[in-house]
């Protein structure tokens, strides 16, 4: 009988244990993938993200005001109207075209957004995902691992999540990746939104960041 009621606690203090793991969400360790939030220093820009240009790069409110504010990047735009907008905004410290021509950006560099740095931990597994609009096959998102190497800190490993739409609307992608699995000296990493070709119009949105357990990762 005692052994009875000792099990049976268990076994309920068991079922609540595992339905606070099932149900309590993954820790987003990105600082705001969603876009809701300015920068408190600079209100111009998303928190945890750099700069926008405000031209080819703009955090903006989508057209249907179904995600709210996005990350909208438009490859249509010439290298030479890039690069007079980054010399308008003081960008040109971070993106600059020696000999701009009148070609789309698409054709040549495209575009790009990076979040803020986030650390790694030895033998983490994460996973990304996030929302994509736009021509299929014409943006990708990058994860980007960062290391001491040689005395300096340098990228040391990255991978990618190739975005794929579907018709005009919405589409989630989802990748789990390691970073210390073959680069142990990773220590942080970025997210990079990039966007080129075909030349158009591509918007991102939602962006999350979390570990994974190993068993998933597998």
């Amino acid at each position: 009988m005692i052994f009875n009621l000792r099990f049976t606690i268990w076994a309920a203090a068991a079922l609540i244990f595992f339905q606070a793991a099932v149900s309590s969400p993954a820790q987003d360790i990105l600082a705001d993938g969603n876009f809701d939030k300015a920068d408190a220093a600079d209100p111009a820009r998303p928190a945890g993200w750099d700069r926008v240009d405000g031209l080819g790069v703009q955090w903006t409110t989508t057209p249907d005001s179904s995600h709210g504010r996005a990350i909208r990047m438009d490859t249509r735009l010439s290298e030479q109207a890039m690069q007079a907008q980054w010399i308008k905004t003081g960008l040109t410290n971070i993106w600059n075209i020696p000999k701009p021509e009148k070609n789309p950006i698409a054709e040549t560099y495209g575009l790009s957004l990076y979040s803020a740095p986030m650390p790694v931990k030895p033998g983490q597994a994460y996973r990304i995902t996030f929302d994509f609009k736009g021509p299929s096959g014409g943006a990708k998102v990058w994860v980007r691992g960062y290391g001491m190497f040689a005395g300096e800190k340098r990228r040391r490993w990255e991978t990618y999540v190739a975005c794929h739409a579907k018709g005009d609307g919405w589409t989630t992608c989802s990748q789990i990746f390691h970073p210390t699995k073959f680069r142990p000296d990773v220590s942080e990493m970025k997210v990079m939104l990039f966007a080129y070709y075909p030349p158009g119009v591509y918007w991102f949105d939602n962006v999350r960041l979390e570990p994974v357990p190993e068993a998933a990762a597998k």
